[in-house]
């Protein structure tokens, strides 16, 4: 007849191994796969930060004069981008408080004042170095981006 034992067990292992089984072994071997190719092929960039703009280093000594409320002080810039700014030299009690800054620099001729948002703040010997946000880009912004990446002597940042 039709009744053999063996084919019982078989039309009962070929749905478990299809539907369980394999599923599981392809998963635990895709884990192990990801696990080794991030330990043993790791990019040497992954501690690099992602930016959406690069960033340059403007010419030697170009300064900013920030303005917290009724405070003003003058500050170096480290580095600056389409859409944030690095100062430093900055005295200690200045952004204790301080949401919005006004920062205005002068390079190649032209003022730009820009309205800034601190978004981090280092303390090191010579002060603090603050890095901030542009909330507000003034019209001649990206020509002066333009010239400091053509005059500034090192790559992008």
């Amino acid at each position: 007849m039709f009744f053999h034992p063996d084919l019982i067990l078989y039309l009962w292992l070929c749905p478990l191994f299809f539907f369980v089984l394999l599923p599981l072994i392809l998963s635990v071997t895709g884990f192990f796969l990801r696990l080794t190719r991030t330990f043993f092929f790791a990019d040497p960039l992954t501690g690099r930060e992602k930016r959406q703009h690069p960033r340059f280093i403007p010419y030697e000594g170009t300064f900013a004069e920030i303005t917290a409320g009724d405070t003003t002080c003058t500050g170096l810039v480290c580095n600056i981008s389409r859409l944030g700014i690095s100062l430093k030299h900055l005295p200690d009690k200045f952004f204790d408080t301080m949401d919005e800054l006004t920062v205005v620099i002068r390079g190649y001729g032209t003022d730009h004042n820009l309205l800034v948002k601190p978004r981090w703040i280092l303390a090191t010997e010579s002060g603090q170095q603050v890095g901030a946000e542009i909330d507000t880009v003034p019209p001649g912004w990206n020509q002066f981006l333009m010239q400091t990446e053509r005059i500034s002597p090192s790559e992008p940042i």
